[in-house]
């Protein structure tokens, strides 16, 4: 890990045992236009004295000096990117970089320092600073966190500040004070705090919630946003069994499981996890989603009406989680399924028919008592690559079938290579 020495603004090489031993200051900001790569602070000082992001890299050093800290971490100078092993050691460190930092230096380039508290406040819950991927983990990373206004003076009032940051983001306000209450809250919730939020590399939506979820993917920048994000949710599935990872809600006609980006988690309610009595493991295989889930065929009570699904092959599918409804009533959120004619599999010896989720940008609730009886089913969910190759796969077979009664049917059976 490199640091700076605050006296000197010098790049300095620690290892583990190092900087176990070493209290360090790190930033979190937003980047501009004139920041200060990794060479350029270490070789190149005579040219970069007059660029902004010099200034604020000395301005954050005589800050944390001030506070009592010989060495400091920026995330524009303290990383060298042309090295791809470097810059992803540093990309599944970062939650790490902040939680073990004594104390995080938060600045705020587009605050202005105020004397009205109320105008100081409305400022600070607009900041740039509250809409980037990156600075979500770095806040709640942190065990001590201090802010400044754009002129590096210093922003008192911190309990004021986290009320603020909390209504502004939706993020709990008990998290902003105990970050160790991280785990209490579902993939679904901590989804949601990321959903509104921007990266300037579209992968880094995916990459910058890994500390959130105590995960690491490798950093594959070029595969796309969606790519990125889908390793994500299969990473995060590996060590959990919270099903609230299927809790979203997309403007979608037909999808997997998997949402497509944190965007869709935007509108999640409250939703609480079920007591592991009754679950069963889920996966992702080379044929679909593999799981378990309470199929209703029958009539329910959905959202006080009774309904079923009467389009064919058409089901209610309960996920296993509760969901708070705006009246507080807790109930069970049902996804709408479709079964996919003619595509079966067989998993283990047993078949397993294949699903779509269809009506994406919805879900019924019904009371936990109206799934009493409905059927359990192991199923399988096809994401898009899979549903696509089902399709390609069907139509092609049934191409050469009608190629073969075209033609006649002699020699069918017999093949020789």
């Amino acid at each position: 890990m490199w640091l700076l020495d605050t006296e000197k603004q010098s790049l300095g090489y620690f290892n583990e045992d190092q900087v176990a031993k070493t209290p360090y200051a790190i930033l979190s900001h937003v980047w501009g236009s004139e920041e200060i790569l990794f060479h350029e602070a270490r070789d190149e000082r005579a040219k970069i004295e007059d660029r902004a992001g010099w200034k604020k890299i000395t301005r954050f050093c005589a800050a944390a000096k001030k506070h009592g800290f010989a060495y400091a971490w920026v995330d524009t100078c303290c990383i060298d990117k042309r090295s791809s092993a470097d810059l992803t050691e540093a990309i599944n460190s970062m939650y790490n970089y902040y939680r073990d930092a004594s104390l995080c230096f938060i600045y705020l380039e587009d605050v202005h320092p105020c004397a009205n508290r109320d105008q100081l406040l409305a400022a600070v819950s607009t900041t740039r600073w509250l809409t980037r991927g990156w600075t979500l983990q770095e806040l709640l990373a942190s065990a001590q966190r201090c802010f400044f206004a754009t002129d590096w003076s210093k922003i008192e009032g911190e309990t004021e500040l986290l009320d603020t940051i909390a209504e502004s983001t939706g993020i709990n306000r008990s998290l902003l004070g105990n970050r160790d209450m991280l785990r209490d809250f579902c993939i679904a919730e901590r989804m949601k705090w990321a959903a509104k939020r921007n990266t300037t590399r579209e992968e880094d939506r995916a990459y910058s919630l890994m500390g959130l979820f105590g995960v690491n993917i490798p950093a594959l920048y070029g595969e796309g946003a969606r790519n990125a994000f889908k390793r994500l949710q299969l990473e995060i599935m590996q060590t959990s069994f919270d099903m609230t990872i299927f809790a979203w809600r997309g403007n979608y006609e037909s999808s997997g499981l998997l949402a497509r980006s944190p965007a869709d988690f935007v509108d999640t309610p409250p939703l609480g996890l079920w007591a592991p009595w009754d679950l069963s493991a889920f996966a992702m295989t080379n044929i679909g989603l593999t799981i378990r889930l309470n199929i209703s065929i029958d009539y329910l009570m959905v959202n006080g009406d009774q309904r079923r699904a009467e389009e064919e092959l058409t089901y209610l599918a309960a996920l296993q989680c509760d969901v708070q409804l705006p009246s507080g009533e807790w109930q069970v959120p049902m996804i709408y399924l479709e079964q996919v004619r003619g595509a079966g599999f067989s998993v283990d010896g047993k078949e397993r028919l294949a699903y779509r989720r269809i009506r994406c940008a919805e879900w019924a609730t019904v009371p936990s008592e109206q799934l009493e009886g409905c059927l359990t089913r192991y199923i399988i969910v096809l994401q898009d690559g899979h549903y696509a190759l089902v399709k390609r796969s069907t139509a092609a077979h049934s191409s050469r079938n009608l190629e073969d009664d075209y033609h006649g049917t002699m020699g069918k059976d017999c093949c020789i290579l």
